[in-house]
């Protein structure tokens, strides 16, 4: 479709979904999960994970969990690229925004993180099918002031998070220009711009991000189920 043409529709347009690590200020990697700890003010530019476009499901989806892995809520703003860049000033990386989408970046607490003290990457944990539910597309005219907004993260119908984007360690010009110097960015791809707060999931867990003050069709949601394949092996074992 042409580079203006809106709504854009990630999970069907996009290739990727990188996100941010440590980007919202006072946070800090914790001790028993790396290497070294650092915290947010202590990098220099933004840190990355990638997952393929196929970790997302769309909003009010079913997220397939593996057996006997603690899932973690994250609630995040997205970005989302309209047109193909690479290589961007901070100057322009705001014109290759087409608008905004909420997406819970869901992650395994106790699947991968062993790893990454010894430098190794957040795949495992971070980029499973289903791992990235993501919200209905938010054009810019909606969000004017994307950095002076509220993510809330509701589990079961109880408020657990309410971050502030305006504590981001890196604005969101800074993290597309540096994102399409690490690898170029096309239409529909989504940079995660970081949470304040992440907290416990378990199965049936059903839960939801919003922005404060926009309307509830750019919520998401997404129901935690065991994985078909654990559910096989759980009903066989039975037999």
């Amino acid at each position: 479709r042409r580079e203006a043409t809106l709504p854009i529709y990630p999970l069907l347009e996009g290739q990727k979904i990188l996100g941010t690590i440590c980007n919202h200020k006072g946070q800090q990697l914790p001790a028993e999960r790396t290497l070294v700890q650092k915290k947010a003010e202590e990098f220099l530019r933004p840190e990355w994970f990638i997952c393929p476009m196929t970790s997302a499901v769309a909003s009010g989806g079913q997220s397939e969990i593996p057996e006997g892995v603690q899932m973690m809520w994250e609630a995040e703003l997205g970005v989302v690229i309209s047109h193909a860049c690479e290589n961007l000033s901070v100057e322009e990386a705001m014109n290759y925004v087409g608008g905004y989408c909420v997406v819970l970046d869901l992650t395994g607490g106790n699947l991968g993180f062993e790893t990454m003290k010894h430098g190794m990457s957040w795949t495992r944990n971070k980029c499973q099918s289903s791992f990235k539910p993501v919200g209905a597309f938010i054009p810019k005219s909606m969000l004017p002031q994307p950095e002076a907004a509220t993510i809330i993260c509701r589990v079961n119908g109880k408020t657990v998070a309410q971050d502030a984007t305006n504590r981001m360690k890196f604005s969101i010009a800074e993290q597309v220009a540096d994102a399409s110097e690490l690898t170029p960015l096309k239409r529909g791809d989504i940079l995660l711009t970081g949470a304040g707060s992440l907290g416990p999931l378990a199965i049936g867990d059903l839960v939801e991000g919003c922005i404060e003050g926009l309307e509830s069709k750019y919520t998401v949601s997404s129901t935690l189920i065991l994985k078909a394949q654990h559910k096989r092996k759980a009903a066989e074992a039975k037999l």
